[in-house]
């Protein structure tokens, strides 16, 4: 998430920031259970399987879900709250909906303890980027370097894929690399939104927007914990 730090650093204890940061869990919290209600219906119908398989579908979803990461900011801006509410439902659903092969592939058990270990590595990393006194807006370069790095390792895996060679052991260090990364951008992320609340506090619209982008840049977070999660520690059906 892309974020300039242009206000002096918020309190935690500040009602309204505490007010504001509830907002955007709650629009997080609500895109994943959506995630999960459509990748539910996704598993019980034959139909609904066999598209979400589809590689050109794979395909179509991968190009969004990598697109939104340069778009998503400019297009919330632009819209109406209850539009930009509405784009991050439909993310959210799509997602449940793309991802829902991957998560079938593994047994039940495995997907319970992923989501729940990434659900306590999230708040965890939450809490720590919200009551911390101090800014860790310094983070921003390191972790962003980070994460350019995995997109090229992930590329190399992909590429390597096609090619007919085995990446299993490339796709475990990816995980094992992607996990923490992505629960300090958690922690870097939450923090730079509670800091710069006050720099549209009071103007509701904006507020409204920023809430909801957000609850995007952190269910992104959480959708990519979590699936690593699951490839570390699951044990496949």
């Amino acid at each position: 998430m892309n974020m300039s730090r242009v206000a002096p650093t918020a309190r935690a204890d500040d009602p309204a920031v505490a007010a504001y940061m509830r907002m955007i869990f709650n629009y997080m919290t609500g895109g994943v259970a959506l995630s999960g209600a459509v990748a539910f219906l996704t598993m019980k119908s034959e139909g609904l399987m066999q598209a979400a398989m589809n590689p050109t579908t794979q395909i179509i979803f991968m190009v969004i879900w990598l697109g939104s990461g340069f778009v998503m900011n400019g297009l919330i801006n632009r819209l109406q709250p209850a539009a930009a509410l509405g784009l991050f439902a439909f993310f959210s659903a799509i997602t449940g909906f793309a991802f829902t092969p991957l998560v079938a592939a593994y047994t039940s058990a495995s997907v319970f303890l992923a989501f729940f270990t990434a659900a306590g590595m999230f708040a965890g990393a939450s809490a720590y980027g919200y009551v911390t006194g101090k800014s860790l807006s310094g983070w921003g370069n390191f972790l962003m370097m980070g994460v350019m790095g995995l997109l090229v390792a992930v590329v190399i895996q992909i590429v390597g894929s096609l090619m007919g060679y085995q990446m299993g052991g490339f796709s475990f260090i990816i995980s094992l690399l992607a996990v923490p990364l992505f629960a300090g951008l958690t922690a870097y992320e939450t923090n730079m939104l509670r800091d710069m609340y006050y720099s549209h506090a009071g103007d509701d619209v904006t507020t409204s927007r920023r809430a909801i982008y957000g609850a995007y840049s952190l269910y992104v977070n959480f959708v990519i914990m979590f699936i690593h999660l699951l490839q570390l520690l699951g044990d496949r059906r």
